[in-house]
């Protein structure tokens, strides 16, 4: 039996529409401290219960520049047990050729397996570069992961 694919998870625009103009129905701010460092994030607790559920299609991953941040911080407050997470190499953060700088490590990371990856970063360049090892769903940053969203990975996943 094939390996499930891969659900490549951003944090910052699918999960916490940051451009959001005011909170968006289901959300809420969180304060999250670590150390010194304080961020203000909006977090759907439905988001947890869509990806908890979808984790019987998909592995779940981190492909967020929180990196190991995502399991300490984000997981908790979402209801997410603690998942893999994609560790960016350094100097790998700035576009190339119109794809988002996260394209090509995420087709090096995830080999021959399929996968679906949800990101506000992707455009059509990414979807063409990556079309034949996975779905790349580029999220709204404004209003994070919608029903119809979880709808298409429902049915891709199938």
């Amino acid at each position: 039996m094939p390996a499930r694919p891969y659900l490549l998870l951003d944090v910052d625009g699918p999960l916490n529409p940051y451009r959001a103009k005011s909170v968006p129905p289901g959300y809420a701010f969180h304060d999250i401290q670590e150390g010194e460092k304080t961020w203000k994030l909006l977090l759907n607790q439905q988001h947890g219960t869509e990806l908890n559920a979808l984790g019987t299609s998909y592995e779940l991953v981190w492909a967020t520049s929180w990196e190991h941040g995502a399991n300490r911080l984000i997981a908790p407050l979402l209801g997410l047990p603690e998942l893999p997470v994609i560790v960016w190499p350094e100097g790998i953060r700035s576009r190339v050729d119109q794809i988002s700088w996260k394209s090509r490590h995420i087709s090096e990371w995830v080999g021959e397996r399929r996968f679906a990856w949800v990101d506000d970063e992707v455009n059509s360049f990414d979807q063409a570069y990556l079309k034949s090892q996975g779905l790349v769903l580029p999220i709204d940053a404004s209003r994070g992961l919608a029903a119809e969203d979880f709808a298409v990975l429902r049915a891709w996943a199938e």
